[in-house]
């Protein structure tokens, strides 16, 4: 390039002090002054879409004025270098891990389409990656990132105990652990434990490593036990493993296990012995703009499960499906409107679904204006529509309507009422208030958690 640069120039101070430029496929000449070709030319560069853009000299002739083309080259040069800047929540290992799928990208559009795939894919990634093209030394084309990661970390509570007959005091509540990024390892923890009389208790634990030990795929361990209306206890453990970022999410592998086993109670009114297991694949991203307080963008977790059960020395086939999927939709710059569909249910070839592997749902994560787990159903879709006022990333107002198909209540269960959302930053507080169909203003369900940030 210097070279033909010296051969123009030349011919310039021989045959005169104007230019006819032609660039690329142009056929239209540019008529400019002879030192401005070069500032001609790097204008045209700095409004590429890429770095793999250059101009070669193709032909000049000696009449006066001058006529010069130029060819435009474009270059397959892909990002080999990640450099990270300003980082100091993660580890080294663990943000090279993340952000892997950048190298061997094209900028530009390739390799932010990278970028939105990975902050679609980790909530605490959601709109905080920066990233500007560098060339390097050696010639390489580096990705100059900037993490600035949002994780949350957060604790809710109640417990509550009264004295019953006899003198025996009765404990019952709630408690809600969530931990982030607790070893720099951009780590999730969930710890849930509910107790809502002696006969039903239940205790979730799970956790997540998105890159551990450095290995090109994310972990996770989950483990439940259920003991429900004092009849059975239910145990569940499952292993994951998962994709990053792609264009439509993570995709998941797995497998689990379960058993199920009748107390006196369950045994009496006919419960058996449940034994199964099974793999499943899923796929989830939520790409929407804001953790507590969303009004655009959508999100879904799709999983699928197949295995094998036994249930009175019997063994039969058995899946399970769950499709949850919803977008907001903005309206104005303060409301939007939220629509959502979930579908779950399971399949057992015999066509007999033990009471503990039915699905339980009512309540604010399941059907509000309900009781929590007030039905038992096989499967159920559950579609909802909320709209929604939101104040900043600080607060939301929002009414809803929703309702379960199924078949094992009639007429269809249906939940409406309002609610709020309000962050700070040092707690998480939301309320509902829900009507189930034909309810008294007087049997309205309340629902309050207040979440302390950590």
């Amino acid at each position: 390039m210097r070279i033909s640069r010296v051969i123009l120039f030349l011919v310039l101070v021989l045959h005169g002090q104007t230019v006819e430029l032609i660039v690329h496929e142009d056929k239209n000449p540019t008529i400019i002054a002879a030192q401005m070709v070069e500032m001609y030319l790097d204008s045209l560069l700095t409004t590429e879409e890429s770095l793999n853009h250059s101009y070669v000299l193709a032909s000049f002739n000696g009449e006066v004025p001058t006529r010069v083309a130029y060819t435009k080259i474009e270059e397959a040069i892909a990002i080999d270098t990640i450099i990270i800047l300003g980082n100091d929540e993660i580890s080294e290992n663990t943000a090279f891990r993340l952000l892997a799928s950048i190298v061997r990208s094209t900028p530009r559009f390739e390799t932010m389409q990278q970028v939105r795939w990975i902050e679609t894919s980790y909530k605490f990634f959601q709109n905080s990656i920066g990233l500007v093209h560098g060339r390097t030394r050696n010639g390489q084309l580096a990705a100059l990132v900037k993490l600035t990661p949002a994780f949350e970390s957060n604790f809710s509570g109640i417990l509550g105990a009264s004295q019953g007959t006899g003198g025996i005091w009765k404990t019952t509540g709630e408690i809600d652990i969530h931990l982030e990024n607790i070893w720099q390892s951009a780590s999730t923890s969930q710890l849930h434990w509910q107790r809502q009389n002696e006969k039903s208790q239940v205790l979730s634990f799970y956790h997540e490593e998105p890159a551990p030990l450095g290995i090109p795929f994310g972990l996770r361990i989950k483990f439940d036990q259920e003991l429900r209306d004092g009849e059975y206890v239910y145990g569940a453990q499952e292993g994951t493993i998962f994709t990053g970022g792609t264009r439509y999410g993570k995709w998941r592998f797995g497998g689990s296990s379960t058993n199920i086993n009748p107390t006196e109670t369950g045994a009496l009114i006919g419960l058996s012995k449940h034994k199964s297991s099974a793999i499943s694949v899923g796929l989830e991203k939520d790409s929407r703009n804001n953790r507590w307080t969303p009004f655009d963008g959508n999100y879904w977790d799709v999983t699928a499960t197949l295995g094998n059960q036994t249930e009175d020395n019997k063994k039969n086939l058995q899946g399970h499906w769950l499709i949850s999927t919803g977008s907001y939709w903005p309206i104005t710059s303060r409301f939007s409107a939220h629509t959502r569909l979930l579908t779950t249910g399971r399949w057992v070839q015999d066509g007999a679904i033990h009471k503990g592997q039915k699905i339980r749902y009512g309540g604010v994560n399941g059907l509000r204006g309900y009781r929590d787990d007030q039905f038992i159903s096989n499967s159920i879709l559950i579609p909802t529509f909320e709209l929604l006022a939101t104040a900043g990333y600080n607060l939301q107002l929002f009414g809803f309507i929703e309702g379960a198909i199924q078949k094992e209540y009639q007429p269809y269960p249906i939940g409406f009422g309002f609610g709020l959302t309000q962050v700070s930053v040092s707690s998480i507080f939301s309320a509902t208030i829900g009507f189930g169909r034909g309810d008294p203003l007087s049997a309205a369900k309340l629902h309050i958690k207040f979440s302390s940030r950590l």
